[in-house]
């Protein structure tokens, strides 16, 4: 055995308690998963129960974590539903734009989709399947706020879109299979999504370059406590780094009068003043 994983329990209420305490008969706390995939589907009740905690930790079982995971998945389902007839149309598909030819949004979607499929890709491989779920609800997020309609989508804007909701609908498939098979046909695919995935149309693969981040957010610390955020290239030195935080406003009134001892960067991650 090379590595054993042992996952948290599952807890609810006692009834007349407050105490959260592992589902048993004998506590009459438990829940009939035949009632909840009968209420909400199987897709949103294993969405949520992958969601809800790290799957070694304790998960406390609240219904409406549920109905949170059956709007998630409406929406999905209503964004591929809008877009479907232009996706699903063969003539429509085309080979991927060049970067110089995209627009800042376009290529700010693009990016967020392969900085999504690494981050998910590298999630699996540790079992991190709540931040996995949370990814997903970020890329989602991203393309609602994506100022293109259907109608008069650009190539290059319905390129971008496609490449989403494929992406999307893929990395969504372990978590909620039956409804990403119903996506997956909507976006013109035949054959059925596992069938798809056997033959070679796998897991989505980042394009590095494009899932490199444009601008790191590095936190800037005055004596271990949070009073700035920078926005910096991922191609920053230390010394630039430095000497933004010390120059920055929000900064500033925290270490003015005050001697610096030191300042401790961590490279791309953070950046702590120490004064007194």
């Amino acid at each position: 055995m090379k590595k054993l994983l042992t996952q948290g329990m599952v807890t609810n209420l006692v009834e007349g308690t407050d105490e959260w305490k592992a589902m048993s008969k004998s506590l009459g706390n438990g829940v009939d998963p035949d009632e909840m995939i009968s209420a909400f589907g199987a897709d949103a009740a294993r969405l949520f129960i992958l969601f809800a905690a790290p799957v070694e930790n304790e998960l406390r079982w609240i219904e409406t974590g549920i109905e949170g995971a059956v709007r998630f998945l409406r929406k999905v389902y209503s964004m591929v539903w809008r877009w479907h007839e232009r996706l699903s149309d063969p003539s429509q598909r085309q080979d991927a734009p060049s970067t110089q030819e995209l627009s800042p949004e376009v290529l700010a979607l693009r990016r967020k989709t392969h900085q999504t499929i690494a981050r998910v890709t590298n999630d699996f491989e540790h079992l991190h399947l709540n931040t996995s779920v949370a990814a997903l609800m970020e890329l989602f997020n991203e393309l609602s706020d994506f100022n293109a309609q259907p109608a008069t989508a650009s190539a290059a804007e319905l390129f971008v879109v496609r490449e989403a909701l494929e992406s999307l609908t893929l990395m969504l498939a372990p978590f909620s299979p039956h409804i990403a098979e119903e996506m997956w046909e909507r976006l013109g695919h035949t054959g059925g999504l596992i069938q798809k995935l056997g033959r070679g149309a796998k897991w989505p693969k980042a394009n590095a370059e494009l899932a490199r981040r444009a601008e790191l957010e590095i936190p800037v610390q005055v004596n271990g406590k949070l009073r700035a955020r920078l926005l910096a290239s991922p191609g920053v030195t230390e010394d630039e780094l430095r000497a933004a935080a010390v120059a920055d406003e929000k900064v500033r009134p925290f270490t003015e009068g005050r001697e610096v001892l030191k300042i401790i960067v961590v490279p791309q991650r953070l950046v702590n003043i120490v004064v007194r």
